[in-house]
């Protein structure tokens, strides 16, 4: 029996996405996993990307038929070699 407790399963997905930062330019990155709920992704200098900060993520999405997709996230987790976030939703004022 698993212990997994996640909302969303995860997908062992490996696409390009594009992350913008900050005033940072934006950068494209590899992703190790994806869910309904957020995705992690390859990144080698996480130092740079805090905890609990926002990001935006422009990507095709594989779980909606590779459409456009703009997300916000927050960066929930550092990992060796990357970080993890939590798509957001920011309800319109």
């Amino acid at each position: 029996m698993s212990d997994n407790k996640r909302q969303f399963p995860r997908q062992e997905i490996q696409i390009q996405v594009e992350l913008s930062f900050l005033e940072d330019s934006p950068r494209t990155v590899i992703t190790r996993d994806l869910s309904q709920g957020g995705l992690s992704m390859r990144l080698s200098n996480i130092e740079d990307y805090p905890m609990g900060e926002m990001v935006n993520l422009r990507f095709k999405n594989p779980l909606e038929n590779f459409e456009e997709t703009e997300k916000d996230a927050i960066i929930v987790r550092h990992t060796d070699n990357g970080i993890a976030v939590a798509f957001v939703e920011i309800d319109e004022f």
